[in-house]
Formats: C-alpha cells, sequence, structure tokens
C-alpha cells in the first residue's frame, strides 16, 4: 500500500479472533468501521438532542462571546478548487473533480448551509463524519 510518502509495510497483523488479517487495505477498512460502530454507538446512548441536559455545565452567563463571520461564496471556491485531484471522496462518496466541475451549481446552497449552521449552531449529520485511515509508516 502507498499513501503520500509512505511505503509498503506488511508486517502489520490483526488477529480478529476469528482469522487472522495481514493485508493493509482490509486492516485500513476494519480500523474505520471500529471507528464508524464506536461513534454512533455512543452517539445512541446519549441524547445529544436534548440541551437540558447540558444545563449543568451553564455555571453562569460569559460576558465575552465568540463570533464567526458567514462565509462568503467566495471562500468556499477558494476551498473547494484547493483541493487535491487524488482526494478520496467523502461519505457521500462524489469526486473531488466532480465537485470542482460543478461548483457553480451548488456553491449558493453549500454557502447557506454553512452560514445557517454558523448562525445556529446546529451542524447536519453528514458534515460530522469522516472516514479516519491510518497512515502506515515504518
Amino acid at each position: 500500500m502507498v499513501i503520500g510518502n509512505s511505503h509498503r509495510v506488511s508486517n502489520i497483523i490483526i488477529n480478529t479472533g476469528v482469522k487472522i488479517i495481514k493485508d493493509p487495505q482490509i486492516i485500513t477498512e476494519r480500523f474505520n468501521i471500529y471507528f464508524t460502530e464506536v461513534t454512533e454507538d455512543l452517539l445512541s446512548q446519549v441524547n445529544y438532542h436534548c440541551p437540558q441536559q447540558y444545563s449543568h455545565f451553564q455555571k453562569k452567563n460569559c460576558s465575552k462571546t465568540m463570533f464567526v463571520a458567514p462565509v462568503t461564496e467566495n471562500e468556499v471556491e477558494q476551498v473547494i478548487k484547493s483541493l487535491k485531484k487524488n482526494s478520496s471522496p467523502g461519505s457521500d462518496k462524489i469526486p473531488t473533480s466532480l465537485v470542482k466541475q460543478c461548483l457553480c451549481h451548488f456553491i449558493k446552497p453549500l454557502v447557506h448551509i454553512y452560514n445557517v449552521s454558523l448562525q445556529t449552531g446546529i451542524f447536519p449529520d453528514m458534515m460530522k463524519k469522516a472516514k479516519i485511515k491510518p497512515l502506515f509508516i515504518d
């Protein structure tokens, strides 16, 4: 397996209790599945949509606040154009090259979603997910 500046590593094994896995690609996929499931299990145990349960953390009002300026179409466009061509697709499986080609068609709704999320503090579940793949480095 070759990722970035890393090189092939073949001495990593995982014992699942049922079989031994030596293929780095399969090991990477197993880690991704494990961490995704752990996160989903934790979220299912916590009613994170109920702000009352967090009220005990709010001991007093804060006199200083943080302000995040709304994002602009230009900022979003610059970020998307700066993505590497060979970047892996996100959880939506949309390739980076397609996102770049179709940017003019969805930039306004995308900027709107970002800004509403910043204003309300509510982020769509798909914006909270990431695929995490370990890099095997000797």
